[in-house]
């Protein structure tokens, strides 16, 4: 009888330990699918606001606004339980601009574009988010 009840918490223990290993692995693919998505999300507002600058297509400023904001949830999302606060704040003003504020950035546009290149190549990069609050401040007190 001792044997059996031995057995049984012996299965247990590796059916517990499977679940977890399943558990874990698919909890760090999640966090690599939100990182390309903001990453992807960077890219196309990078470009976007490249073709705005480029032929002064109204849309496509409209369009980079929208790719900004699916980076920015997409980047809230996963530096959510982070130290990267101060970056979420820098985005979501960065935002604010850009959609109440359009002919300015409008005419910023080069530094939009500087900002959005270094977080198209890497979303994690801290000059990304340096530059952003530069231009922040910029449109703030221009």
């Amino acid at each position: 009888m001792k044997r059996r009840i031995e057995i049984i918490i012996m299965i247990c223990l590796v059916i517990s330990t499977v679940v977890f290993g399943v558990l874990w692995q698919k909890a760090e693919n999640n966090n690599e699918d939100i990182k390309w998505l903001a990453q992807t999300s960077a890219y196309q507002s990078y470009t976007q606001f490249l073709e705005f600058q480029e032929n002064g297509r109204e849309s496509a400023y409209w369009y980079g606004v929208a790719d900004f904001r699916a980076f920015q949830n997409a980047y809230s999302l996963l530096t959510q339980d982070t130290n990267k606060s101060t970056n979420r704040t820098y985005c979501n003003d960065f935002y604010g601009y850009l959609v109440l504020s359009p002919e300015e950035c409008q005419t910023h546009i080069s530094e939009v574009v500087k900002v959005m290149n270094i977080l198209a190549k890497d979303v994690e990069d801290e000059n990304g988010y340096i530059r952003m609050f530069e231009l922040r401040n910029l449109l703030k007190y221009d």
